[in-house]
């Protein structure tokens, strides 16, 4: 009887609420926000408490969400069917796009009268990516295959006509004028083996050594490695914000991306007195994940570098990941394509937030434990 009763206690909705991964949020027919939960607070970006939020005007406490506000009024007056169905909420400069699925519900009384309308939705930004991460893997087995055979088309070519340019300056050893543009021809054939070489580089499956890996001492070391590369007079500002414990990654692999990542914002702002790379190490708030068809809780560290360079413009930043893909006068262009190859072989993403003029920030997000390991391990 004691259960019995304790189930009935007013506080009981609150701790049920509280207690569901799923975002809740209700508003009454004054459209003032009678009922929110922790999910809602997280994934809305919501200021605030539960007790503060409530009793607020939807308008005011969906300010930065002013999509989901429509949705929520536009039920009361029965404008929008309540059926399942998705959206895609603002987010921050600097912060991926999250994609939400929720359902609305009319509240009734006991005479059936409307009362206010309830959302309930879950973020689906993780399954997004799982989706997106596969989608890449069958790409890269396709692109992988017929570069395979290209490159050995082009390879043996390519050395013969070499043995030939040297067979060639040997006869024009007393015609220096010549000899220059034997060279010339020589660094030419050159410059195509090491973009083949590239190539199949980049398509070969990522064989990765795991190991525990200290991102913040990795990005450090990075750093040094950039500076060596390229000469930036500019600041760099790294910050471990909170806690980051280690994570099972193949430091070579993930030390190249992140060198990678500092060379290409160290060259943006190459030759700009005020430039500034800020770099931060975090983890995320745990998430859900469908790994091998199954719904994990993942917990993410990410790594953000943010530069106040020039930035990428609009019309080619939807191809800064392609492969072979280059703005610079030298350079294969894999190098954002392997990084992202990278990163996804290790279970996370790589993504890019840019506006020309408004410098770039390009986000890694990697699980904080192997998803593999703890798939195997839980079978």
């Amino acid at each position: 009887m004691r259960g019995a009763t304790s189930l009935l206690a007013p506080e009981f909705a609150d701790w049920m609420l509280g207690s569901m991964s799923s975002g809740v949020i209700a508003i009454d027919t004054d459209e003032r926000v009678v009922r929110v939960n922790d999910g809602a607070r997280r994934v809305l970006r919501l200021t605030g408490s539960v007790s503060e939020i409530s009793g607020r005007p939807c308008a005011e406490v969906l300010s930065e969400q002013p999509a989901a506000a429509r949705v929520l009024v536009a039920a009361l007056s029965g404008q929008r069917p309540l059926s399942r169905a998705e959206l895609v909420l603002d987010a921050p400069m600097g912060q991926p796009a999250q994609t939400i699925g929720f359902t609305l519900t009319t509240v009734r009384d006991d005479r059936g009268g409307m009362r206010g309308v309830a959302m309930i939705f879950r973020d689906l930004t993780p399954f997004e990516r799982s989706d997106e991460q596969a989608r890449l893997q069958d790409r890269l087995a396709a692109l992988g295959q017929m570069a395979a055979g290209l490159a050995h088309e082009i390879r043996n070519p390519l050395a013969g006509m070499e043995v030939v340019a040297g067979l060639l300056k040997r006869r024009l050893a007393d015609l220096p004028d010549e000899c220059a543009l034997v060279d010339q021809i020589t660094a030419e054939l050159r410059s195509v083996a090491d973009t083949v070489s590239d190539a199949l580089g980049y398509v070969r499956p990522v064989v990765s050594a795991r190991a525990p890996v200290d991102l913040s001492a990795l990005v450090a070391e990075a750093i040094e490695v950039a500076r060596t590369r390229v000469e930036f007079a500019g600041k760099v500002v790294r910050e471990e914000r909170g806690r980051v414990d280690p994570i099972s990654a193949d430091p070579e692999q993930l030390r190249a991306v992140v060198t990678n990542l500092v060379v290409n914002a160290f060259e943006a702002m190459e030759g700009d007195a005020n430039a500034c790379l800020d770099v931060t190490v975090e983890e995320s708030e745990s998430t859900r994940a469908n790994i091998h068809g199954v719904e994990t809780a993942l917990r993410y560290v990410v790594l953000t570098l943010g530069d106040n360079g020039p930035g990428i413009p609009d019309d080619i930043r939807e191809k800064v990941f392609y492969p072979f893909f280059t703005t610079k006068q030298t350079g294969s262009g894999v190098g954002l394509a392997s990084a992202q190859k990278v990163v996804a072989s290790h279970g996370g993403t790589i993504e890019l937030d840019s506006r020309s003029g408004k410098g770039a920030v390009f986000r890694v997000r990697l699980p904080a434990e192997d998803p593999h390991t703890e798939q195997g391990e839980q079978a």
